[in-house]
């Protein structure tokens, strides 16, 4: 069995990819919960590269389905939101963020499809959305629930936005069953929430989804679908 010390050397090692160092890791997680100035546009920069892999290992994971509207939560730099966006010529996507610099910085990497009409973006927090119940068929986010202010109640206001029988898929590229590990990870990282597989799948279960996990062989990516019952 892989120790937890084995395992958090994954996420330092994530976030060095990104031109990070392990002494400045408050300031860096800070800047992967809300990316704000100069440092948020580099931070931006390197998830937009670095994310892909585990963003597709979710994408070929999705259900048969054919969605027209679908919101990315925690939208970031819009490398999930193009990807979807392209995988689905014919839906329209929404993007939520705290982050202004995300925003703006999304905007443009995704100007085609907003000029489309295939795409609006805005200031938005998980925790209470503007939109109506049952509007969305699909709703992604990659990683950005390591850092909603209340996991399971805010997974709650995902449910309701999301219609009965739409797609919830959250991808992440850490992952963990082991107790050990995720003790490892609170005194470490006490800014993040990270639960097991086995929690997170009880979250959305009790927010009204039917749920599954999986692990790319030989990786750490990991996705979790949700479709609403």
């Amino acid at each position: 069995m892989i120790g937890p010390d084995a395992k958090i050397l994954d996420l330092t090692s994530i976030l060095i990819s990104f031109q990070v160092h392990p002494e400045a890791m408050t300031e860096d997680l800070s800047q992967c919960a809300c990316p704000h100035g100069d440092k948020g546009k580099e931070t931006i920069d390197g998830m937009n590269e670095e994310h892909v892999p585990q963003i597709t290992w979710g994408l070929v994971n999705l259900p048969e389905i054919d969605p027209k509207r679908i919101l990315d939560i925690g939208c970031g730099g819009g490398i999930f939101t193009k990807l979807i966006l392209e995988k689905y010529p014919k839906a329209k996507a929404w993007g939520i963020d705290i982050s202004e610099v995300s925003i703006d910085y999304s905007k443009e990497f995704n100007s085609k499809f907003i000029e489309d009409g295939r795409l609006a973006l805005s200031i938005g927090n998980v925790a209470d959305m503007p939109y109506e119940d049952d509007f969305f068929d699909l709703i992604v986010s990659n990683a950005s629930h390591f850092f909603w202010p209340d996991l399971p109640e805010n997974l709650k206001e995902v449910s309701r936005v999301l219609r009965k029988g739409g797609i919830l898929c959250l991808t992440v590229g850490i992952h963990t069953t082991d107790p050990a590990v995720i003790s490892g990870y609170k005194e470490q990282y006490p800014s993040m929430t990270i639960v097991s597989d086995h929690t997170m799948l009880e979250y959305m279960e009790d927010a009204g989804m039917s749920s599954e996990y999986k692990v790319k062989p030989d990786s750490t990516f990991c996705c979790y679908i949700g479709i609403r019952r």
